[in-house]
């Protein structure tokens, strides 16, 4: 089974694999920038300034690398957010949308199957689901006439 076909099947492995493809990209750049930054002499003026201002003003600092964490932490988060609601959230809106119709009776509008992962399960026995409810009500119609 290639790697295409295991990412496509899950809902997980799509986002895992999204996630690690992320962090290896984040990595490649990151030694990239890390090189030509340190590359340079200037680098090393500018870092024992660094420790200077630390040593002088340790509440400061570790403010300021708090922020600076906080930030690289909420590109993921937004990246993960996004991921898991254009994933998961809303195609099971699109589900319960669904099944509001059905729910008062419109049962002629076909739900669209585009994913093999669970979702698309979802979709798939949702839909045989929608056909079986017409099946029946169409015979309780037929035998009443």
């Amino acid at each position: 089974m290639s790697l295409q076909n295991i990412i496509k099947k899950s809902v997980i492995n799509k986002i895992l694999f999204i996630s690690l493809s992320g962090a290896v990209v984040f990595s490649v750049g990151s030694v990239a920038i890390y090189y030509v930054v340190f590359s340079n002499e200037q680098t090393y003026q500018l870092v024992e300034q660094l420790i200077a201002y630390a040593k002088a003003h340790p509440l400061n600092f570790a403010m300021l690398l708090g922020f600076i964490t906080f930030q690289a932490t909420l590109i993921p988060i937004i990246l993960t957010y996004f991921l898991v609601k254009t994933e998961i959230i809303n195609p099971l809106n699109d589900i319960a949308d669904r099944m509001e119709k059905i729910s008062v009776g419109e049962l002629d509008e076909e739900m669209k199957i585009d994913r093999e992962d669970e979702i698309g399960n979802l979709q798939e026995s949702f839909e045989r689901m929608r056909v079986s409810l017409k099946v029946i009500i169409d015979k309780l119609e037929n035998e009443q006439l």
